[in-house]
């Protein structure tokens, strides 16, 4: 029985010969280099990302800023809190200086307007501390000042009535207090 390996040899070889050389086409290049944008897509991408973390860099700048800002505010506030309590200044005061330098330290600027308000709805109105009854007081004759003002300067008279009737209001409760 004999072997036949013809067809074997019709089939090849999976292998190509070496013979075969590589050319390139030179023609289909491009003469004039593009800029970086229109040769990759991606470039702009890279460009945006770029911008968006120098925009970060500068939003974090500020906030650095704004935050060594409040740090010398509160620093400044510290040293005349304990000035104050050397030379005996009232507790009410030294409170609410400390309530402003919390207030710069946790970026909070509503703070202080709702320690003020508290501080005078209990130990004012509640507790009838004298101290916290003055604060009202000169809080109540300053809006009052600014509305005779406004009043003066007002030309509306529907805006004249509403400022006669606060004015009112305010002079009910200078009253009362």
């Amino acid at each position: 029985m004999e072997l036949d390996f013809s067809k074997i040899d019709s089939i090849g070889s999976p292998k190509k010969p070496a013979d075969t050389s590589i050319t390139t086409d030179y023609s289909e290049l491009p003469r004039a280099p593009k800029k970086p944008a229109e040769s990759k897509p991606e470039a702009q991408s890279l460009q945006r990302k770029a911008d968006h973390r120098k925009q970060q860099l500068a939003i974090s700048a500020d906030v650095l800023k704004e935050y060594q800002a409040n740090k010398r505010l509160t620093t400044s506030i510290v040293a005349e809190i304990n000035h104050g309590l050397q030379q005996g200044q009232d507790i009410y005061d030294l409170f609410l200086k400390a309530v402003e330098g919390l207030a710069l330290t946790t970026n909070d600027p509503d703070l202080m307007a709702r320690s003020k308000e508290a501080i005078q709805s209990v130990y004012g109105v509640g507790l009838r501390k004298p101290r916290a009854v003055k604060i009202e007081k000169q809080e109540t004759q300053k809006r009052l000042k600014r509305l005779i003002e406004s009043l003066e300067e007002a030309s509306d008279i529907s805006d004249q009535l509403r400022l006669k009737r606060a004015i009112q209001a305010h002079q009910k409760r200078l009253d009362s207090l």
